[in-house]
This record gives structure tokens, C-alpha cells and sequence, in this order.
């Protein structure tokens, strides 16, 4: 009798040890699917309103890849002087490129680089600024980490390093874009006017490129179906999902659902053809402690910008400026990323000739 007590509490034991264990696993196998395992990205051809994929040279088709291409239409045409319409003249050459360490401008494409420190001694704060100017939308593009699996150094088809896919699109300045592989419902994806995903309602804010240049960004609880009809009519160029937006009309909005601190991606708009990226830094305190939604509202807006829009953050932020890394981030190597945003040279002149 008294040896029965320590065998049924040593089963009792056992059992519950055996079904923690299994819990775990549970667990484990959800993690990988739901936040690990990405799906594979397809483009899809719309049925109503359809999503505009160039066949003219003003706005290239994306590169060809294994998955089938949706259906292509007419982008609309820019006019001879280009999205900025003749504008900032000086900004560019007018022959040969001039590059620098932190500059570069050709005929088409205007990039300045700087970075900032801001913050405190004890709370300092380091961000990169890259502003562009460019003639011809063809030179603001997205690059899935999808379309160049076969290429692809790691051992996930899609996802990759940022400095590796800015590599190999040849881009002058990219960013990383708003991973939204990770995710599997509640997006709308368009890069290079082709659609990959669009899933809806809406789970997080969207920030939409137009063929004009003109950019927008727009609330998910706020976007309804025969809003995002309305979008497409429009002719998206980029739909990126990810959020918070951080300017409308130039004006933050008055609180973020939440707002600590960490490494920051985000893309700003001043006016067709004049746009920038800006990286934050972070996690890092004797050199970067980041900055919440509020600060970085407040950096798009001290500059100008019009709209500013969130991308992904944290590990995944990160910046290249002419195949290097311009950006610092805590870990040596970064979080590989599903895309991202990046400027190239145009394939033709703004003209589409």
C-alpha cells in the first residue's frame, strides 16, 4: 500500500509532463504555419476593375518569372517632361552620372543620402534619409524575393537577404517593403501593377503607388469593397499593406494603436516624382534606441512630405544605397524579407519613346 502512492504520483507526473509536452508541439506546429511557413505568392488576373501591368516602355513589365503573368493593358502616359513635369532641374545631369559616397544623378534619377542623429545621449537616435526625384515611374520599383528563387542564397524560397535582392535587381537605393508573405489574409499585394494578393476586409492599413505618381494611403477600418473598387479604377502601380499610415494631407493622426520604440522602415510622398525612404535604427542604446509611430510621423512631416506610410520594422529594417548596406542593424545579418522597395534607372526615357 504505501508503495502504490508514489507509483500512481509518479504516473500523475508522467502523464502531466507527457501532455505538456504535446501542447508543445501543438504549438510549435502552429508557429511554423502560421508565422514561419510562407504561402506561395501567385499572381492572380483580376476579374473587375482590372489592375494595369504595362506593355508600354514607360512602365516595364515585372521580371519574368515561373509563375504565370497577369493579363496586361495600357499605363497611362507621363507627358514629355516627366512626373515632376520639368521641375528640379538641378537635381539632375544632363549627360554622364555623377555618384558620390552619398549621391547620385543621372538624366532620370536623383538620390541625396543623410543620416541623422537626433535623440539624447542617454536615448540616442540614428536615422538615414534617402530623397529621390525621379522622371519616370519605371524607376521606382518592388522586387519579390519569389521571382528570384532560383537564385536565392538561403534555403527559403521566399523570403531573402535585402542586400542580396537589391543585388540582384541592380537597384541604387532600396528598403525593405512590408514582408507580407508573413501574412495570409486580410492584404492586397500589387507590385509593378500586378496583383498577388487581394484578400479582404482589410486588416491593416494600405498605402497605394498610382500610375500618375500620385500616392495614398488608407485606413482598414475605414476602406469598404466599393472603396478598394474605386482604387483599382484609379490604375494602382503599388499596394503595400502593412501601416500604420504616419501622414494624410501632411497632418499625423492623432494616436497609433501602438507606439514603442524599435527600427522603423517608411516611405514618404511630397509630389509626383519627388518621394524618399527613411530607415530608423534600433535596440541598439549606446547607438539607436529607434523610435515609436509618433516620432517617425513627425520626421515625414518636418521634411514636407504630403503621405507617409509604414513598412516592416524591426528586424527587417534595413537600407542599401549602391549594393551596401547604409543602414545599421543590431543583428549582422538582418532578417531575410519577402521584397522590397527599391529605385533603379528607367528602361526608357519618361516620354515611354
Amino acid at each position: 500500500m504505501s508503495n502504490s502512492v508514489p507509483t500512481a504520483r509518479k504516473r500523475l507526473i508522467k502523464t502531466i509532463l507527457l501532455d505538456l509536452l504535446a501542447v508543445g508541439i501543438c504549438l510549435n506546429v502552429f508557429a511554423y504555419f502560421h508565422h514561419v511557413r510562407k504561402a506561395d505568392p501567385t499572381p492572380k488576373a483580376l476579374s473587375s476593375p482590372t489592375p494595369v501591368v504595362s506593355t508600354s516602355s514607360s512602365v516595364p513589365a515585372p521580371a519574368a518569372t515561373e509563375a504565370p503573368a497577369a493579363d496586361a493593358t495600357q499605363a497611362p502616359a507621363t507627358d514629355d517632361t516627366g512626373l515632376l513635369g520639368g521641375k528640379y532641374a538641378d537635381k539632375f545631369t544632363t549627360g554622364e552620372v555623377e555618384q558620390t559616397e552619398d549621391s547620385y544623378r543621372s538624366t532620370n534619377v536623383s538620390i541625396e543620402m543623410s543620416k541623422v542623429t537626433a535623440g539624447t545621449e542617454k536615448r540616442p537616435i540614428v536615422y538615414y534619409v534617402a530623397e529621390i526625384y525621379i522622371k519616370d515611374l519605371s524607376s521606382f520599383r518592388t522586387a519579390l524575393a519569389y521571382e528570384y528563387k532560383d537564385q536565392n542564397q538561403g534555403s527559403r524560397k521566399n523570403v531573402m537577404s535585402t542586400l542580396q535582392l537589391s543585388e540582384l535587381t541592380g537597384s541604387l537605393v532600396a528598403i525593405s517593403g512590408d514582408n507580407y508573405t508573413f501574412r495570409k489574409e486580410g492584404l492586397i499585394a500589387v507590385r509593378n501593377g500586378v496583383e498577388w494578393y487581394n484578400q479582404t476586409p482589410l486588416a491593416d492599413d494600405i498605402c497605394v503607388l498610382y500610375y500618375d505618381g500620385t500616392m495614398e494611403t488608407y485606413r482598414a477600418d475605414d476602406t469598404r469593397a466599393d472603396q478598394i473598387a474605386a482604387i483599382y479604377d484609379k490604375k494602382p502601380y503599388q499596394i503595400w499593406t502593412f501601416g500604420p499610415e504616419l501622414l494624410t494631407d501632411g497632418e499625423v493622426p492623432e494616436q497609433f494603436y501602438k507606439n514603442n520604440e524599435n527600427p522603423l522602415s517608411g516611405i514618404g510622398y511630397f509630389e509626383p516624382g519627388h518621394y524618399c525612404f527613411i530607415l530608423v535604427d534600433g535596440r541598439q542604446s549606446s547607438y539607436s534606441w529607434g523610435m515609436n509611430y509618433t516620432q517617425f510621423a513627425q520626421v515625414f512631416k518636418d521634411l514636407g512630405c504630403k503621405v507617409a506610410y509604414n513598412l516592416d520594422g524591426g528586424d527587417t529594417a534595413v537600407m542599401t544605397f549602391n549594393g551596401e548596406w547604409r543602414s545599421h542593424p543590431q543583428d549582422e545579418k538582418p532578417r531575410d524579407t519577402s521584397d522590397i522597395l527599391y529605385i533603379c534607372e528607367p528602361t526608357t526615357s519618361a516620354d515611354g519613346q
